[in-house]
């Protein structure tokens, strides 16, 4: 599928100088967000799971249909790519030590490692990748060398992008489909922090009717056909403490939305944060919040991320429940070397069974 999306710089601070970050609005504080993950308050109980249940089921079904979450990621994660094929790499070590270089193989004994620069508007001149982008002459293969561009040292400052959402054509999913971008799809408008080329962890903006489709299954709409999807509202998402190291693909990474979601024409109102894996299917944590003021009384109820399948994470640990059986219950090793320690898998329980025990209905 083609993406179509701008870079702007504001406030690079490097070789160009410093600049003033006039037109960055002020990146949200999510850190209460991610406390109520990481220390929910609420002993859930019977009363509350049926006052919540129905809530909690119907935001499941929006934010899994919807696919929104991918939507936004997957630009995040172009414009992390782009910014690392934009940063310079050099051998460390061995007998290529100093020279450049596109990826490992070119550094026998040592290791091809970023510089921490930029090099913004770089083309190949000459060579198999002719007018690519290039950071360096080792993305130019077959002579060819890297030509213009600007480098920023280790810049830091941000960048806003401007997404023209992919629409509801579905040839957009067919081989060698290109188009222009049509505005009438409407936009993501996103702000992303920069120290030293990278993206920083905290990413927000606005989607302004931005029209994509989710196919009911697979890759494509060849089989059975897509749905419409729209979001309309603001964004605002936590990529956690480990993404520099780490497939962004394969993080936790949380969202708070505030908007409406358009799906198979039915509109829906969001006020919400959730986190999700793009990697795992149905992976998805919602966090509930009972409280007033807001943030006050939280749990957590996740499909998929535990052993368990679907579980609440509360004031007093970690336990099963299923929407569908409306029921929460707690496994235990009965009989063995572990018996009555919590248990998630039959290899918890050495010589006994885990066993399943309801611990409250509604």
């Amino acid at each position: 599928m083609r993406r179509f999306y701008s870079l702007a710089a504001i406030g690079f601070v490097g070789v160009l100088g410093s600049c003033n970050s006039t037109g960055l609005p002020t990146a949200p504080n999510l850190q209460p967000v991610l406390d109520a993950y990481a220390n929910p308050t609420v002993e859930v109980t019977s009363a509350i799971m049926a006052s919540v249940a129905d809530r909690i089921a119907k935001l499941a079904e929006e934010i899994g249909d919807s696919e929104i979450f991918e939507e936004i990621l997957n630009v995040v994660i172009d414009v992390q790519m782009e910014l690392q094929n934009a940063t310079p790499r050099t051998c460390n070590g061995g007998v290529n030590n100093g020279n450049a270089c596109a990826d490992g193989a070119d550094c026998p004994d040592g290791t091809c490692d970023s510089t921490g620069d930029l090099v913004l508007g770089g083309a190949c001149s000459g060579g198999t990748n002719d007018g690519g982008d290039c950071a360096n002459d080792a993305d130019c293969p077959g002579d060819g060398t890297c030509a213009g561009g600007v480098t920023v040292p280790s810049p830091t400052g941000a960048i806003q992008v401007n997404y023209i959402c992919s629409g509801w054509d579905e040839r957009q999913f067919d081989d060698g489909y290109d188009d222009s971008p049509d505005s009438a799809n409407g936009s993501i408008d996103l702000f992303m922090t920069l120290d030293s080329g990278g993206i920083g962890r905290v990413v927000w903006g606005t989607a302004i009717q931005c029209r994509y489709l989710v196919p009911n299954e697979g890759d494509n709409c060849e089989a059975s056909g897509c749905s419409r999807a729209s979001y309309n509202g603001s964004i605002a998402l936590d990529l956690g403490p480990d993404w520099v190291d780490a497939d962004i693909e394969r993080l936790p990474v949380t969202f708070v939305v505030e908007g409406t979601i358009g799906l198979g024409g039915s509109d829906f109102r969001i006020n919400q944060s959730f986190r999700v894996i793009l990697a795992v299917e149905s992976g998805l944590v919602i966090l509930v919040d009972i409280g007033d003021p807001a943030l006050t009384e939280t749990f957590n109820y996740f499909f998929v991320f535990e052993a368990l399948g679907q579980g609440i994470r509360d004031a007093t640990g970690v336990f099963g429940c299923s929407l569908e059986e409306n029921q929460c219950f707690d496994r235990t090793c009965d009989g063995g070397a572990n018996d009555g320690s919590a248990c998630t898998i039959a290899a918890d329980c050495p010589e006994g069974t885990c066993v399943r025990r309801t611990r409250f209905s509604w």
